[in-house]
């Protein structure tokens, strides 16, 4: 069931491609620049949006009809992007259909696996993550590397279509939830129930009731800017602070190595979070987590040389690939388990808010001059969010201790 989940996975977070994608459709519609420019956060929102109905669906009736409906919407969206002619036609297909079939995925895939492991909910949500970053580590170089060249940007676009519907429904046919009641062989259910939280075994309606909910999701929101600020500009970050001319050839070069970098990081963080999570609980994990992206974002500021802008690099991909894991055994292990499906679409919404919040930062980086006020401004923003993040966390932390000594 998790080897499925990760199939799924690794293939249906493709879009991490993104970067790949608009840079050489630009190249050939460069007057789409200002046209696309929501693209990413709207594709991230619809995303989250349709997470939540899958979430239920699947917490009703399984997760492989759900991932099979996934396969057909997300290659479909892939495919259809190969055929546009006009800005609104790739925000149809790429931002709604492709989205929503992002959604329609992720969430069973991932959800699926912990609760085949409620013991090891942290290991099992590592795991999972994992695969998605392996996916576009593996598929950004076969995209820029063969099947754009061989078939230029909307060949490729098709030809991906293909095989995301492919790779997603033929994983989709070995996914499966467990019966209800089932437990890991040698599990002890906790005093509230197997499923229980914290704060119970809570429906989603009883989950936004609450407010540690809220915290949790605004929480979500500002730890996550940093990495989804990394997502679409760190070769524009890379090139305008190491380079004289950020256009040069030796600066588009780094770009791709910055992109790797980055990618390795992040699969590094969600592997080594999924077992931390199990030993220190996922509020310490979460509290390292963002520690260590305030320090990066600190290095990263003041980085001017390629040796430090790659260690802050790493620690930001490190703790962002964190983030990802915690998120999920977080939410189960705050409301319960029985509806963690769409309970983590609900939240997974921080997740999409944090691209809105991170594009007014990526235009201010993208377009000042590295060292300039505007520049340091919008790094010193980002700090200031992750912190107020840490904040938040330290107070989750202290009120639940009370509420465990109550």
């Amino acid at each position: 069931m998790l080897s499925a989940a990760c199939v799924t996975m690794f293939f249906i977070s493709s879009i991490a491609l993104y970067s790949v994608v608009s840079k050489n459709l630009l190249a050939v519609y460069p007057e789409w620049s200002s046209a696309l420019t929501w693209a990413f956060p709207v594709f991230q929102t619809i995303m989250a949006v349709t997470g939540i109905f899958a979430g239920r669906i699947s917490d009703k009736i399984g997760p492989r009809n759900v991932v099979i409906a996934a396969a057909a919407c997300y290659g479909l969206g892939w495919f259809m992007s190969g055929t546009v002619t006009e800005p609104w036609q790739f925000y149809l297909w790429f931002s709604l259909v492709a989205a929503i079939g992002n959604g329609l995925g992720y969430n069973p895939a991932l959800t699926t696996g912990q609760k085949w492991f409620i013991d090891k909910k942290g290991l099992a949500s590592g795991i999972t993550l994992a695969a998605s970053t392996a996916g576009p580590a593996v598929l950004s170089p076969v995209l820029a590397s063969l099947l754009i060249p061989s078939l230029g940007i909307f060949g490729a676009l098709k030809a991906l279509g293909v095989i995301f519907f492919v790779t997603i429904a033929a994983s989709a046919l070995f996914l499966k939830a467990p019966e209800a009641g089932w437990l890991p062989e040698g599990f002890e259910a906790p005093k509230g129930g197997a499923h229980a939280g914290t704060f119970g075994d809570l429906t989603p309606g009883e989950m936004v009731k609450t407010p540690r909910f809220w915290v949790l999701i605004v929480t979500f929101a500002f730890a996550a800017t940093a990495g989804t600020l990394l997502v679409g500009k760190v070769a524009s970050i890379a090139a305008v602070q190491l380079f004289a001319d950020p256009t040069s050839a030796a600066a588009v070069a780094l770009g791709g190595v910055v992109v790797s970098v980055n990618t390795c990081a992040n699969l590094v963080g969600r592997l080594s979070f999924g077992q931390i999570i199990d030993k220190l609980g996922a509020y310490k994990s979460l509290l390292i987590s963002l520690v260590v992206t305030i320090v990066a974002l600190v290095i990263m500021s003041m980085s001017f040389t390629q040796a430090m802008f790659f260690v802050a690099l790493a620690l930001l991909g490190f703790s962002f690939g964190a983030l990802l894991v915690i998120y999920p055994p977080l939410t189960g292990g705050a409301f319960g388990t029985s509806n963690i499906g769409v309970n983590y679409g609900i939240m997974f919404l921080g997740y999409a808010a944090s691209t809105w919040i991170s594009q007014p930062i990526t235009a201010v980086l993208y377009h000042a001059e590295a060292g300039s006020a505007a520049y340091q401004q919008s790094f010193y923003g980002a700090i200031v969010i992750a912190a107020i993040a840490v904040v938040l966390t330290v107070y989750m932390m202290v009120s639940d201790s009370k509420k465990k000594s109550a």
